[in-house]
């Protein structure tokens, strides 16, 4: 395990992982755990730029309400992936030069650096958590545009799909037993629970219903008997985001953005999809060699960006 990951923490007993697995998914089905939320503002922008006929203005003034949450989207929106050649100074500003999708896309990302990757005592492993989400954010939009993939929700997929990390770290925070744990001996548990903690709070959050069935099965390209292409798509993205630097654990040394040859993942660890799927999604998109070599090295250059 790397030791950016690793919190220090005073030695403790032993903790069997499979019981330590069971209580944890038993805490984050309790009805008194307190799940991250979403700020109203951002749920409401969300559902605003859905609607056809929405108005850049009704936007805007939903999203003033929150003056913090507004401050970050300007933030993001004057980043490397959105900077044009002079500034954007207002919200007003931002969303008629990146459209309605793009500024639902910044509020989203910003929600979610502000209210949701933030667990006491994991500082590290949630500013892993928020560049990974981040990177698989724009480069499963990169993968979509050389796909037949209706590209309208990949962003939201890449930031949403692992937001159970954050999900069952807070779950562990509320034990006072459990803080002491070190990230060493918790992260088979949270590998072992965050698809389902990811799916929990895309229904509690009410998102579309693909997006929730999508959060709730990321590490799958067959769901229910059936191959979903934006399911595809995501975990091509993950597989170069890992191979860019960009994954929950680092990537090979001689990672190559111009190979058309795909490094094997770890067998364990946070995160990891089994290599078997990573063919599986490639052989559902129909992306040739010349598709991925092109996708690999866009990612390789969106993650350079983020630092």
């Amino acid at each position: 395990m790397p030791s950016e990951l690793i919190v220090a923490t005073a030695p403790t007993a032993e903790v069997d992982p499979l019981e330590l697995t069971a209580a944890v998914q038993k805490a984050l089905a309790s009805p008194s755990f307190r799940a991250p939320t979403l700020p109203a503002v951002a749920l409401e922008v969300m559902q605003l730029a859905s609607r056809s006929n929405v108005q850049f203005d009704e936007v805007v003034s939903v999203l003033q309400r929150d003056p913090v949450l507004a401050a970050r989207v300007l933030s993001i929106a004057q980043s490397a992936f959105y900077a044009t050649r002079s500034p954007v100074m207002t919200l007003h500003q931002a969303a008629i030069r990146l459209g309605l999708k793009t500024l639902r896309d910044l509020v989203l990302e910003a929600a979610l650096h502000l209210e949701v990757f933030r667990v006491p005592g994991y500082d590290e492993i949630m500013a892993r958590l928020y560049r990974h989400s981040t990177a698989v954010a724009h480069v499963s939009r990169a993968v979509c545009r050389r796909t037949l993939v209706n590209a309208e929700y990949a962003f939201l997929c890449g930031l949403l799909h692992d937001v159970g990390f954050a999900a069952a770290l807070l779950a562990i925070v509320e034990r006072p037993a459990w803080r002491r744990l070190s990230m060493r001996t918790l992260s088979p548990v949270l590998d072992a629970v965050h698809v389902d903690a990811s799916g929990l709070l895309a229904r509690q959050w009410k998102l579309p219903p693909p997006l929730q069935q999508l959060v709730a099965h990321h590490h799958d390209v067959v769901v229910n008997g059936r191959a979903e292409q934006a399911n595809a798509a995501l975990v091509l993205a993950e597989q170069l985001c890992w191979e860019a630097g960009a994954g929950m654990l680092p990537p090979p040394d001689d990672a190559d953005p111009l190979s058309t040859a795909t490094p094997e993942p770890p067998l364990e660890g946070l995160d990891v999809n089994w290599h078997g799927v990573f063919h599986e999604a490639r052989k559902a998109l129909k992306m040739d060699d010349a598709a991925l070599g092109a996708a690999r090295a866009e990612a390789f250059e969106l993650v350079a960006q983020l630092g």
